[in-house]
Formats: C-alpha cells, structure tokens, sequence
C-alpha cells in the first residue's frame, strides 16, 4: 500500500513537474512573441532602428516569423546596413522550420542570385515547400516558372495548377493568369468564358492589367457569352471560389 501511495504521489510529482514545464513554454513564448509585435509596431511606424533590438531578440530566440522580418530588413537596408548574406543566413534558418514566408523568401533569394549564386532549381524547391502550405506568392512564382521553363521543365500542365490554386485564394495576378492561360489554350481545353470569369475577376479584385484584357475580350465575346461569365463569376465568389 505504501508503495502504490509512493508511486501516486511520484506520479503526481511528475505531471505537476510536466505541467509547469509546458507552462513555462507557453509563457516564454507569449514573452517572445510580444518582443517580436513590439519591433514590428515600431517599424511600421517606420523607425526600424528601435524595431531592431526587439526583432533581434524574437529571431535569434528561433522565433521563424522574427527571422523572416529581420532578414527581410539586411535585404532592403531597413534599420540596418544592407547585408544579403545575412538575410539568406536568416531565411534559411525560418526555411528549416517550415515556415512558408522564411521558405519563399530562401527561394527568391535562390532565384535571383541575391546573397547566393543563381540556383533556380533550388528556388523551385523552397518555392514548392512554401506554396504546399499554401503560400499565394510562391504558388504564383512557380506558376510563371513551369510557364517559362525556368529552372523546371517547361509544363503548362503544372503552371496552369499553381494559377489555379492561387487564384481560388483570391489573388487577382493569379486569377488574371489563369484567365490567359485558359483564353490560350496553355495547358487546359481553351474556354472564353472561363477565360473571361477569371479575367473578370481579377479586375474586380484590384488588378488594373485586367481591364485591358476584358477590353479586348469584350470584343471576342458575344454580349450573351458576357452574361454568362459574369453569371459564374459571381457564383464563383459567393462561394469564395470553391465552384468555379
């Protein structure tokens, strides 16, 4: 009996010891998250050199969201000298914890031989971790990338997936790309309808290229064709682009 109430007792010890620990945890992580809110509110006040100290703080804390803004700062000179080395040592570092932000940054950085030689196929690698999260810029990068060929076979096929699956989170550069790629042929049946859906879209939703492009497809379609797209267009948003 003694040793059961022992090992009760242990027991206890042991979750209340487990409890405090993940306590801690979540305490020294609200601590760093609002050191981190702290840097970024002053630097969107614009005064990135009190921001620094505070970012510096979350990121070499391994906070991803914190090496990210501060790498973001070396590569445009914000608050700090200009240092493209370091906004790659940073990147890479939120990159290897899967943070989709730190891995299309890497990415970027890959594919325009900033603070690393050129390496496109890197890029397509950081860019694709990133846009499997669902990380919009990286999935319309990689969209233009399998359009061009660059650093990837050429595919249609695949271009037209990562418009798709940018423009059904709303983005209008990916909405008007997939209009295009659809007006065209690239790698889908062509549809002028769905061409001028998309198209369509895009506009409304800020992207002044757009117009231009309705402009000249208004002149393909017939006015019933017109109504019809934009018919589906608004069913499309309404169900925030789940049937399109």
């Amino acid at each position: 009996m003694k040793k059961l109430i022992f090992n009760q007792q242990l027991n206890m010890k042991q979750r209340t010891c487990a409890l405090l620990f993940f306590l801690s945890l979540f305490l020294a992580s609200n601590a760093l998250a609002d050191i981190f809110e702290a840097g970024v509110y002053a630097a969107k006040k614009g005064n990135y050199k009190k921001a620094l100290p505070f970012i510096n703080t979350a990121a070499n804390e391994g906070n991803p969201m914190a090496q990210v803004f501060l790498g973001l700062m070396y590569k445009n000179g914000k608050g700090v000298e200009q240092n493209p080395g370091e906004a790659f040592r940073l990147f890479e570092l939120a990159a290897k914890q899967e943070d989709a932000d730190g891995q299309f940054n890497l990415g970027s950085l890959y594919d325009n031989g900033i603070g690393v030689v050129q390496d496109r196929k890197e890029a397509v690698k950081w860019y694709e971790l990133s846009a499997s999260q669902g990380f919009i810029d990286a999935q319309l990068r990689l969209g233009l990338m399998y359009q061009y060929g660059q650093g990837v076979t050429q595919s249609y096929t695949e271009s037209e997936k990562w418009y798709r699956l940018a423009a059904k989170q709303g983005d209008a550069d990916a909405q008007l790309m997939l209009g295009l790629a659809i007006w065209s042929g690239q790698g889908i049946k062509p549809d002028i309808i769905k061409a001028y859906m998309w198209t369509h879209l895009a506009a409304t939703n800020g992207s002044q290229e757009a117009y231009l492009y309705k402009e000249k497809m208004n002149k393909t379609l017939t006015p019933k064709e017109i109504q019809q797209a934009l018919g589906l267009s608004r069913t499309c948003k309404a169900t925030t682009y789940k049937d399109c």
